[in-house]
């Protein structure tokens, strides 16, 4: 039988793009979430020094979503290091207990739960570099921190962050929207949105290591690319999850370590290009 569940959220300031705070009704999980506007204020919050894992959001320079997971056993002190550190961010997300119940082993597993979750879904990109420490938790508190960090994937979905939402691909959408671009011999694969003309870049996808010299964005490219692939033997980058670019040229450039027309050069299983698709009349 499926059940409600009553979820509350309380303005802090007031203001609905203010300081929230969320939970849900007799769990001990609490959401905490402010624009980074708002830090200095967060920090006269009580809760807001406990133990917490954390999900700072942002865009990078093409307006791709992307995230940064922590954890600290004190949340604003950690979160305030990274207000010079990590400049993409906007916006955070802070899960604490209510009663205080959780502590640094805690959180670390929370950490890597999350981070291998928001990888796997893809749907922004993930700027840690590691997976989180692994660690060793008794039986009873895995169970303990599994259903809390059920409620951490409900209530970030609540407020509208579907980080932790896999985007299932459906033949229907694979065979209508699947492009494939094999400029300077990349062999990559994406899905186009209709809606907003981005790109998302496939998983198993092969991009060369090198750039052409006149390639303008060329060390950009690299260092972004390198951080979510792994190197093969022939020279290229292999794709280790999604990644969404915001335009057709964008993502094709990237693909191909030169400049291009993605309009021109993304070509179905059809060999029809995206403008004799969507631009052409």
């Amino acid at each position: 039988m499926v059940r409600g569940k009553v979820i509350t959220t309380h303005l802090r300031t007031g203001d609905p793009n203010g300081i929230r705070t969320v939970f849900i009704s007799n769990k001990i999980c609490e959401m905490i979430v402010f624009p980074k506007s708002e830090f200095d204020m967060v920090c006269q919050l009580e809760e807001s020094s406990r133990p917490a894992l954390y999900i700072l959001l942002g865009e990078d320079e093409n307006g791709a979503a992307q995230a940064y997971i922590g954890e600290t056993t004190n949340g604003v002190k950690r979160i305030n290091n990274h207000k010079s550190h990590k400049l993409f961010w906007n916006k955070c997300l802070m899960f604490v207990a209510k009663d205080e119940s959780i502590n640094k082993a805690d959180v670390q597993y929370l950490e890597r739960r999350a981070i291998d979750l928001a990888t796997d879904c893809a749907q922004y990109g993930v700027m840690n570099e590691q997976s989180g420490k692994e660690i060793s938790l008794s039986n009873y508190q895995i169970d303990i921190m599994e259903e809390f960090f059920d409620d951490v994937r409900l209530l970030a979905s609540f407020i509208g962050c579907p980080i932790f939402e896999k985007q299932e691909k459906s033949n229907t959408i694979l065979g209508n929207n699947l492009f494939h671009i094999t400029v300077r011999e990349c062999n990559a694969h994406g899905i186009f949105n209709e809606n907003d003309h981005s790109i998302r870049i496939l998983k198993g996808s092969l991009l060369p290591q090198s750039t052409v010299p006149s390639y303008r964005d060329g060390e950009k490219r690299n260092a972004i690319i390198a951080a979510m692939s792994k190197p093969t033997k022939d020279g290229f980058w292999e794709l280790q999850r999604d990644y969404v670019f915001s335009s057709p040229s964008t993502a094709a450039s990237y693909c191909s370590g030169r400049s291009c027309n993605g309009w021109i050069n993304w070509v179905n299983d059809k060999g029809q290009t995206l403008d004799e698709l969507y631009r052409s009349e």
